[in-house]
């Protein structure tokens, strides 16, 4: 089958391998044979959490995929089924979504999918990781605000999902405000670095003076890192004194059969909630995408 193959790390994109011999996976108890329809920068780089066990190389990268059901594995699908699926593994310790199928375990898989009329493969695939990883609160900060996460972020806040009243987004890209407001952003902070006098999911970085900016008994959720770095060099103690609260969450841990992706579907059809996509690529140029700012979208040929 086609296939976008990570052959060593770190390399560069267009060291990315496109092969049309790579084998196909065969059906498993337990799995989700999907025919398939990025925080892979991270795995080509060799430096993703996750990867401290071992990376067999060459690997199939791809943490998220959109496409139908070829074999549920056992499992509540039936062939032809919608799905989509993220993280569990994808990409990092087993073959990703960079290919014509895919077989992912059951828990990564989302339950089918009813697509509207004009809801096609290259807009269903820019939500599942995106989205589904975001939740929200009664008043947000969002560090990182012009990431494809951070765009999503502020349009699920601000969508009937969640009626979030205030949504606050950074940046340190001016150029970025008019997208991140048309995305629901209510606020726009031009981030120089301390943003907490004033008040990217950027992560360890900013730890300390996101903890600065925050109210007593409000809470801190790291969903990503846009840095490459992932310790923090200050003390998480003494930043979140005496009442704050840190949390780590991440698309890995989320079951997909109980996630709303079927509502934030609708709610793209209808227009309530806006896409952030950049550029979609096909397969064989899949190297390309790292050119892309926002989110991007790689396409296999062909699928009905």
């Amino acid at each position: 089958m086609r296939a976008v193959v990570c052959p060593s790390v770190p390399i560069s994109p267009s060291q990315l391998v496109y092969t049309t011999t790579h084998p196909m996976p065969q059906p498993r108890s337990g799995h989700v044979l999907i025919r398939v329809n990025r925080s892979d920068l991270f795995t080509r780089q060799g430096i993703s959490l996750g990867l401290s066990s071992g990376l067999v190389l060459p690997r199939v990268l791809g943490i998220e995929c959109v496409g139908v059901v070829k074999d549920a594995g056992g499992g509540v699908w039936k062939e032809g089924d919608v799905v989509a699926a993220i993280m569990g593994g994808m990409g990092r310790q087993f073959d990703g979504g960079y290919a014509e199928y895919t077989l992912v375990p059951h828990a990564s898989v989302s339950l089918a999918i009813k697509l509207p009329q004009n809801v096609g493969w290259e807009t269903f695939a820019a939500i599942p990781e995106t989205f589904i990883t975001v939740t929200s609160t009664d008043s947000l900060l969002i560090r990182g605000g012009s990431s494809s996460v951070g765009l999503a972020c502020a349009a699920l806040a601000k969508s009937s999902l969640f009626n979030v009243p205030t949504a606050i987004s950074t940046t340190r890209a001016a150029h970025k405000v008019a997208s991140m407001k048309a995305s629901g952003t209510d606020n726009v902070v031009l981030d120089t670095g301390s943003i907490n006098a004033e008040v990217e999911l950027v992560g360890m970085p900013t730890l300390k003076d996101s903890c600065a900016a925050l109210a007593p008994d409000g809470v801190i959720a790291m969903i990503g890192m846009l840095s490459g770095v992932w310790k923090a060099e200050s003390d998480p103690f003494a930043a979140l004194s005496p009442s704050k609260h840190l949390t780590i969450f991440g698309s890995n841990t989320i079951d997909m059969s109980s996630s709303p992706l079927q509502k934030i579907v609708d709610a793209v059809s209808t227009g309530e909630i806006k896409l952030s996509v950049d550029k979609v690529f096909d397969m064989a140029s899949a190297g390309e995408a790292n050119s892309a700012a926002r989110k991007v979208v790689c396409l296999v040929d062909g699928i009905v």
